[in-house]
């Protein structure tokens, strides 16, 4: 890690005598699919194509593949499955074809999503917006899908003010679950939570607070290890490390829920209908002068789009890792980008 945080930059760049690099600043093409729902009924989960080269980003085939008893959140299950949150005591399987699985009652309603693990037995815990101070349930897995209801559970808090949770995400880095307390276009309070999943209870620490916080939706980014929160028109990046908001940006809100997809590239769904996009590959800063950002229009009530890395993503194998092989042909390096320049980092054995 480097003094001070925790943003790692990746490859391209050139390599210089005795391990050091320079960096060579580009642009990271990145293309995919992404799954999103709608709240205004009819069809309502969908997915779209993307295309960034480097230059522009543009949306193409924008399907409807499913109509659900309600759509908010969703993510894909460790058995490659859609779960859509039904904004209500409705939690949905359906396949990426969009056929419907299994549903089942999630002990609370049901607006947010978060999966503890990618295991066949993990817990999809359900955020219900609005719910006061009883706003988190969980229902487990088994083999991978949907099968039995959910558990409501029983939320305190320390130094907090408010328990009305909108969204949890968990930091893989640092072993710690974050909330978020942000109604739909208002800000509220940040800090961690503590799952005791045998008692069904989840304690709150609170951390950050005010009208300066807009943690509605949260999601990890393994790109710079950092929280993303968004609300409102504001998407603000949260450094672990240094407990503070290290960046922010703001764009056509109202923002729901975002995802990162670990190559330095976050896209954050708008109730406006808006998309937005950034490029921060070569900043590590999502706010940062220079990115590459776009907000092209989506869909009208566009609401939640699935997690594009880590779990509740949709888990593709990747290709075998290609080593770069130094001239000797005897040692092989990691390298890792920095904002003012690039370190090798590691000893890949």
């Amino acid at each position: 890690m480097k003094p001070g945080g925790n943003r790692f930059w990746g490859l391209p760049c050139g390599l210089l005598a005795f391990g050091l690099c320079a960096v060579t600043a580009q642009a990271d093409p990145v293309s995919g699919t992404l799954y999103y729902t709608t709240f205004a009924g009819g069809t309502n989960v969908h997915k779209v194509d993307y295309n960034y080269n480097g230059a522009t980003f543009t949306l193409s085939n924008n399907t409807g593949i499913a109509t659900t008893s309600g759509a908010d959140g969703l993510l894909f299950a460790p058995n490659g499955n859609l779960l859509v949150a039904g904004q209500g005591f409705n939690l949905t399987e359906i396949t990426p074809a969009g056929a419907f699985v299994n549903a089942v009652n999630p002990g609370n309603p049901s607006f947010h999503l978060a999966l503890s693990s990618n295991a066949p037995n993990a817990l999809v815990y359900n955020m219900w917006n609005g719910g006061g101070n009883t706003p988190i349930s969980a229902v487990t897995l088994s083999a991978g899908g949907l099968a039995g209801n959910g558990v409501a559970y029983t939320v305190s808090g320390t130094n907090t003010n408010n328990l009305d949770v909108r969204g949890v995400i968990f930091d893989p880095v640092n072993n710690t679950w974050y909330y978020g307390t942000a109604p739909d276009g208002g800000s509220g309070t940040f800090g961690t939570v503590v799952f005791n999943d045998t008692l069904h209870t989840a304690t709150l620490t609170q951390l950050l607070i005010g009208t300066t916080t807009f943690a509605h939706g949260l999601s990890f980014d393994p790109f710079t290890n950092d929280i993303i929160l968004n609300s409102a028109n504001t998407i603000q990046q949260f450094d672990p490390t240094t407990g503070t908001v290290v960046s922010s940006m703001t764009g056509p809100g109202n923002f729901d829920q975002a995802a990162a997809d670990g190559k330095g590239h976050l896209f954050v769904a708008s109730n406006s209908g808006f998309l937005e996009f950034v490029d921060y590959d070569a900043s590590g800063l999502i706010g940062a002068a220079g990115n590459f950002s776009a907000s092209p229009f989506l869909a009208e009530a566009l609401d939640d789009i699935a997690p594009l890395s880590g779990a509740g993503s949709q888990q593709v194998p990747e290709p075998a890792s290609l080593p770069l092989l130094l001239a000797s042909g005897l040692a092989i390096f990691a390298l890792r980008r920095r904002t003012l320049g690039c370190q090798t980092s590691e000893l890949a054995h």
